[in-house]
């Protein structure tokens, strides 16, 4: 008989998202290599916003996974708008570490995400201006755990 054991931590959220373009990571089954730091993105965003969600949906007798990364990115400066103007409309490998700190990357070489962002500055004083984010796309295989690939 098989069992699940009850996980030792178990908390929501996540803490660091990075983006990765698929050029410089190569992801095989449950094996992450990067191969190149250089034009990794590490994006800081708001700690409790960052949320990663995967539905199953049914598409000509093999399931899929609707994948979304969210995030928001607090202030609006040139400097935020030109990273984010880089990532938008380019492919991207998502690495995430949870609350729990456990690693995963989402999406693949072949079916990487596409990067898209909208601009909100609140309609009160107190209000904060922000970036929201969104990596997207439809992956064959749910997003795997991985140990830390930056060490």
């Amino acid at each position: 008989m098989k069992s699940m054991s009850k996980p030792l931590e178990n908390l929501g959220g996540l803490i660091k998202i990075w983006a990765v373009p698929p050029s410089d990571i190569m992801v095989s089954g449950f094996d992450v290599q990067i191969l190149s730091t250089s034009n990794i993105i590490e994006l800081y965003c708001c700690p409790e916003s960052m949320q990663m969600t995967e539905s199953n949906k049914s598409e000509q007798a093999s399931v899929v996974y609707d994948t979304e990364i969210t995030a928001i990115i607090p202030g609006d400066s040139s400097e935020t708008l030109l990273l984010l103007n880089q990532l938008s409309g380019r492919k991207w490998i998502v690495i995430l570490l949870d609350q729990n700190e456990q690693f995963k990357a989402s999406g693949t070489n072949s079916i990487p995400h596409r990067f898209s962002f909208d601009f909100s500055s609140g309609k009160a004083i107190s209000d904060l201006n922000s970036h929201e984010i969104s990596f997207h796309s439809t992956q064959l295989k749910r997003a795997i755990q991985i140990s830390n690939p930056f060490v």
